[in-house]
């Protein structure tokens, strides 16, 4: 299974130093659990936001979800500047800034001939394992546990490979900073958008990536790194942003698909829409001062609210190219626009970390598992030395997972929103402490259960474990009869069954996690 090891190392070449790619190599195979969550909320992220994006036909809107759905593997930060996103999404200026975006984060799924190759060769070392097993002299050591628990890596493998990672070290990064150069701000003057420059003491582009220097405490370090395991601890504030993104999109495809155009908000609104090529949003419709940018984006009228609808123009007649529309201003009759803020929690974030916690689990007890059950009823049939190593290390693994999610869950918690005050001083350093106890600790017992089976799997295949001790006793039934020293080393029919057994287990429980990801594929992939 070393094959397999170094496959999973290709395919993540993103990792800034050697001490955290040991992190990242300890991490993913001492909690098996949380290496599959992050790939699996990282999936359901991507669809829930694709998903989200199909009806709508705003320009770029599905260049906005392939973006987001690859910034997942970064840490991003949305600019508290109430114009810079709104006008990103709306001013045809920015169709290149998207566009660039769009053809770099294609590169994030990429496959190739060697990683293929490095597949076939884990499932070829697996088959020599078998084979080999028929002429080894000691049956309780011939490796069927040790390839039942590692086999998680294949579809962790293929997975990564199908979901995205970036395909050389700062690529989400350098695209980012290069596509930023291309971006536009609405202005004052609704044909004057200007380039987005620099402002002293605020972050300059709608988004941009964050660094150790702009993070708050040690809550939220966690989300700065960019390995793929570490993607559990920007489940939810990318969850957030990409919230924040979809809403503006939407409002904004709403009212295009009713013929508003953006300067139909604010003093000096005009009621003409000009209408383009079939299918698209005319760029005479897309342009408008700051303010009608962002009410553009973020406002609803009561009209919504009730409807649905963010309707404060309905055109009375029929439109053409060469005819503007004849239409009626409805917001004399309502309040003004209310504009809302975002939430901290994401629709239907809850459901799939969820769902993505119930696949992780079921990924790595169906693997550990069965190695756990090939040494139970093997004799001395039991929880002996081995069934009891692998039954600890699928523990530990648990409680890591269980313990990083409540970190991520409690940084989330506490981090600043906007102006508000959330928390008093005492309760927010109370959750702070929380986040990084959780943290340090689930961490600290993923590595210890990485090198720990290691180990385990080193003490298996050198015979370390075929000493009297371990095989004539379990902790359920104390020590068995002397026979069973005997026993131990014929190979039987019940032995062979427990074997294959196991082995259907493991393999079939990685086939159905790997086959859950394709089957959550959006439409449009």
């Amino acid at each position: 299974m070393l094959l397999c090891l170094i496959t999973f190392r290709n395919i993540n070449k993103t990792l800034p130093d050697p001490l955290e790619d040991v992190l990242n190599f300890l991490m993913t195979i001492g909690s098996p659990c949380l290496a599959a969550y992050s790939l699996q909320i990282t999936h359901l992220n991507a669809w829930w936001l694709t998903k989200s994006v199909l009806g709508l036909k705003y320009p770029n809107s599905k260049a906005i979800a392939a973006v987001m759905s690859a910034f997942s593997h970064v840490p991003i930060r949305i600019s508290s500047n109430p114009t810079l996103l709104p006008s990103l999404i709306v001013l045809p200026h920015n169709d290149g800034y998207w566009n660039l975006l769009h053809k770099e984060v294609e590169k994030t799924r990429r496959w190739s001939i060697p990683l293929v190759m490095n597949f076939v060769w884990v499932v070829f070392a697996t088959l020599l394992t078998v084979i080999g097993s028929f002429y080894t002299p000691i049956t309780g050591d011939v490796g069927y546990a040790i390839v039942a628990t590692w086999t998680y890596l294949l579809p962790l493998i293929m997975g990564w490979l199908y979901v995205g990672s970036q395909p050389e070290p700062n690529h989400l990064r350098d695209s980012l900073e290069a596509a930023n150069q291309l971006a536009w701000v609405a202005t004052d003057q609704k044909d004057g958008p200007a380039p987005a420059g620099d402002i002293a003491g605020q972050p300059t582009h709608a988004i941009e990536l964050m660094n150790g220097d702009e993070e708050e405490g040690l809550a939220r370090k966690d989300e700065l790194k960019t390995v793929p395991v570490f993607n559990y601890a920007r489940a939810f504030i990318w969850s957030t942003n990409a919230h924040q993104v979809l809403s503006m999109v939407k409002r904004a495809s709403s009212k295009a698909a009713l013929r508003i155009p953006v300067d139909s908000y604010g003093p000096g609104r005009s009621a003409d829409w000009v209408v383009g090529s079939p299918g698209s949003v005319a760029a005479e419709n897309r342009l408008g001062t700051d303010e009608q940018v962002i009410k553009y984006c973020t406002a609803v009228t009561p009209f919504e609210r009730v409807l649905g609808t963010p309707s404060p123009i309905i055109p009375l007649g029929p439109v053409s190219p060469r005819t503007p529309n004849t239409s009626i201003a409805l917001l004399p009759f309502y309040p003004p626009p209310v504009p809302t803020r975002p939430s901290r929690w994401a629709p239907g974030i809850w459901s799939r970390v969820a769902l993505a916690a119930l696949l992780a689990l079921g990924l790595q007890w169906g693997t550990v598992g069965a190695a756990v059950a090939i040494h139970y009823w093997k004799p001395p049939v039991g929880l002996g030395c081995r069934a009891v190593s692998f039954l600890m290390y699928g523990v530990a693994a648990t409680l890591s997972f269980f313990l990083c999610l409540t970190s991520s869950i409690l940084a989330h918690i506490s981090r600043p929103q906007g102006d508000l005050q959330y928390w008093r001083p005492l309760p927010h350093a109370w959750v702070n402490f929380g986040a990084v106890f959780c943290g340090y600790l689930g961490k600290g017992l993923a590595v210890a259960s990485g090198i720990g089976i290691i180990t385990v799997s080193f003490f298996q295949t050198s015979g370390i474990f075929s000493n009297c001790f371990c095989a004539s006793m379990t902790l359920d039934n104390g020590i068995h009869d002397v026979y069973l020293l005997a026993i131990n080393y014929v190979i039987g029919p019940g032995v062979i069954r427990v074997w294959i057994g196991g082995l259907v287990l493991s393999f079939s429980t990685a086939f159905l996690f790997g086959f859950s990801i394709y089957l959550g594929t959006p439409p449009s992939r």
